[in-house]
């Protein structure tokens, strides 16, 4: 019987993970993913740190910005988002109805509530924080 591979099951978990998520937390995992970043420093993203081919992430502990390029595997996620993106009270892009940024808190709720709905290993979450 043929095997799958483990980074083929783990794109494939990823995969599902990604496609269970409504789209404001897909595209917050996306950039995490793809970018290697902290959720917490994503969280504080402005629209005017998003470049035609970059994004500026601040980082919270080194206080230093780093320059990511949005490659491919990003891109869809998120232009998906933007597009649909509405400038509301916020200049934040994963903002709340207050105008702040989404509190880690309310993220992983959501990240666990859709991780136990796949069976997602409890390995991936250990990995998301």
């Amino acid at each position: 019987m043929y095997q799958l591979s483990s980074n083929l099951t783990q794109d494939s978990l990823l995969q599902e993970f990604l496609d269970t998520l409504p789209l404001k937390y897909r595209t917050i995992m996306a950039i995490a993913y793809f970018t290697s970043s902290k959720i917490t420093d994503i969280l504080s993203l402005k629209i005017s740190d998003i470049y035609p081919d970059k994004i500026a992430i601040n980082h919270s502990e080194s206080e230093q910005t780093q320059l990511v390029p949005i490659t491919s595997l990003l891109r869809p996620y998120l232009t998906l988002y933007l597009n649909g993106f509405c400038q509301q009270k916020s200049e934040f892009i994963f903002g709340d109805t207050r105008g702040e940024p989404l509190q880690i808190g309310k993220v992983f709720r959501v990240l666990n509530l859709v991780a136990r709905q796949i069976n997602l290993p409890e390995i991936y979450l250990f990995i998301l924080k």
